[in-house]
């Protein structure tokens, strides 16, 4: 895998736009201006906060997202086409969702064409014509390429009649970069969820005084508008006259684990030491600042690092480092089994689940539960009590009682 997108440890659950974005800085202050280091909740408000994080690090309880359907009926002789965001990405490609995907819709009976994606939104729109010519009965797109990219080719397959699924794809917060037009269904992820226990984490790690946040985050991704707005809205709805985005660092993907970045956090940390938590939106960009931070730690009281997107590497941090407090993550394959639920339904002539009911849950990492995340180098099912969701899917599906 590239050092560039092995960085890209959402580990492939984001949606990035096809456009060059120069690495921006913006002041955005959410709050009262003043930066008092007094309580900003209460008693009574810090121990609610507890309860949520502790909540938050329990293993995620499965949901049907629709009704029972035949999965053997609706796969047996159709072909589904297949291709990730970047084929670089291990938590995408046939690493990851795409094999967990292709390897269960074979044994369900169907035939997976699975297809590599190597330039950007030039491979999205070659695998989206080859799916045509291929006269798919289904396409799936995972982790997210966003469909700004492929309108022409999306068109094509509808006339065609044939569905595409587009993973990952949700909590856009209206922006207009990320349209739904042409897609037939979506998964999703819960990256504001994420930012949110970040921030409340924050909170108990500071005792209840009040968090001043130092926030990054990155406009090519789906989830971009989305995260903001939460975070945002956990300040006023738990600190709101106390707790400041003392500043948001917007970095483009390719600027993600850069010296640039790095070189920006360590500026930013110097120049206000009322910073007590950075909190990252996707955890690929946090590799090359967790010595930063670390570094900073004595004339910030209280500084810690937090992040979203369940990166095996990151998440190995923040076992052995204390500076990095926390990280929530889906399991990849809950993402795979959301894409296959809804290309079923849709091959089934069904209306495909909202996505709201297709969203991989997060479960929030901390030192405390961190340990069994992995084996080496792959995920683990173990904390997702040992992957009893797959069997709860086959039980929907028909396939086990």
């Amino acid at each position: 895998m590239s050092s560039r997108y092995r960085r890209l440890v959402a580990w492939g659950r984001l949606a990035v736009i096809p456009v060059v974005i120069v690495a921006a800085v913006t002041a955005g202050v959410s709050g009262a201006s003043a930066h008092s280091s007094t309580s900003a909740i209460s008693g009574k408000e810090l121990a609610q906060l507890k309860a949520f994080v502790a909540k938050a690090q329990k293993p995620p309880a499965w949901h049907a997202p629709g009704p029972a359907v035949n999965a053997k009926k609706a796969l047996k002789g159709k072909k589904i086409v297949t291709f990730p965001i970047s084929s670089e990405i291990d938590a995408c490609n046939l690493k990851g969702q795409q094999g967990y995907l292709d390897s269960e819709a074979k044994a369900l009976g169907a035939t997976v064409v699975p297809l590599n994606t190597n330039a950007g939104p030039p491979s999205w729109q070659a695998n989206l014509s080859t799916a045509l010519t291929e006269k798919a009965d289904a396409v799936v797109m995972l982790c997210g390429p966003a469909a700004s990219a492929v309108a022409p080719q999306l068109q094509a397959l509808h006339n065609a009649h044939i569905p595409v699924v587009d993973g990952n794809y949700n909590q856009i917060g209206g922006n207009p970069a990320f349209p739904f037009t042409n897609l037939s269904a979506e998964s999703g992820i819960d990256t504001a969820g994420g930012v949110r226990t970040d921030l409340a984490q924050a909170l108990v790690d500071l005792k209840g005084k009040p968090a001043h946040v130092l926030f990054l985050n990155s406009p090519q991704v789906a989830q971009y508008t989305g995260a903001k707005q939460a975070l945002k809205g956990a300040i006023t709805k738990w600190c709101a006259k106390s707790c400041t985005i003392e500043k948001e660092e917007d970095f483009a993907t390719q600027d993600w684990g850069s010296a640039k970045e790095q070189q920006t956090i360590a500026t930013d940390l110097q120049g206000d030491s009322k910073i007590n938590a950075v909190i990252v939106t996707f955890d690929g960009m946090s590799d090359v600042i967790v010595n930063v931070v670390k570094g900073a730690a004595s004339s910030h009281p209280g500084l810690k690092l937090y992040a979203w997107g369940g990166g095996i590497s990151e998440i190995k941090t923040v076992q052995k480092n204390p500076i990095f407090a926390g990280d929530s993550g889906p399991d990849e394959r809950w993402d795979a089994y959301n894409q296959l639920d809804q290309v079923i339904r849709l091959l089934a002539h069904k209306k495909p689940a909202a996505v709201s009911k297709e969203v991989a849950p997060n479960m929030f990492f901390t030192k405390k539960n961190a340990k069994g995340f992995s084996n080496g180098d792959t995920y683990s099912d173990k904390p997702y009590s040992n992957g009893a969701f797959a069997k709860d899917y086959k039980k929907l599906w028909g396939v086990s009682k």
